[in-house]
């Protein structure tokens, strides 16, 4: 009984050590991967590590097969990191043009109901702004009516050797400001105007794309 007992010894201690010389030859033999990275000469070079220089660099493992299991790229470069980010601002930006864009389709199709009421709503505009420019041109005639008075009565005064008084002088310049300041309102009204057709041409040909769509 003493001997089966030592002999099952003798064999369990037998596996033992072939267990640990097999586990001992495969951490000396390695996991069978490779690192494979380029060198400052530009020749690719593989081994089991990475040498420091190159370890910041981009470098692939590859399995024992030849296949790819792992890639590192290298650090991108401050031009890189720039690009990265201006792209993402355009596309952040295209995004916001296309939400707005959005929105400004609903509000469009909210408010008309058909490019009659776009045409309707363009004409309003435009007549209160045809007021306007006809109430400022009304007071330009005026302005400039008062304006010359008040030069002929300087221009008489200095041809009979006077000086012409401080305050006819102040309504001059006062009214030559008046006027500048009204003929601009009438220009930018104008303006305006082009602007409003131009605002409402576009309304109409995309409620139209709209309703098309639908």
């Amino acid at each position: 009984m003493n001997l089966v007992k030592i002999s099952v010894y003798i064999i369990a201690c037998y596996f033992c050590m072939v267990s640990s010389g097999v586990a001992a030859a495969e951490k000396k033999k390695g996991s069978g991967r490779l690192i494979c990275w380029t060198n400052n000469e530009g020749v690719r070079e593989c081994g089991d590590r990475i040498p420091p220089e190159y370890a910041q660099q981009e470098h692939q493992e590859l399995s024992k097969k030849g296949t790819v299991i792992k890639e590192t790229d290298a650090p991108k470069t401050e031009e890189e990191l720039a690009k990265e980010k201006e792209e993402a601002a355009a596309a952040e930006e295209e995004a916001r043009l296309a939400k707005e864009s959005a929105l400004q389709d609903k509000i469009l199709l909210d408010t008309f109901t058909s490019v009659e009421d776009i045409e309707s709503a363009r004409d309003g505009k435009l007549k209160t702004l045809d007021s306007t420019i006809t109430l400022a041109e009304k007071r330009d005639t005026k302005m400039q009516a008062e304006l010359d008075k008040k030069v002929n009565q300087a221009a008489s005064a200095e041809r009979e050797g006077k000086t012409p008084p401080a305050h006819l002088q102040d309504d001059i310049e006062s009214l030559k400001r008046q006027i500048n300041t009204n003929n601009e309102l009438i220009t930018n009204t104008h303006k305006e105007q082009e602007d409003v057709k131009a605002k409402y041409e576009k309304d109409i040909q995309r409620f139209k794309e709209l309703k098309g769509a639908q």
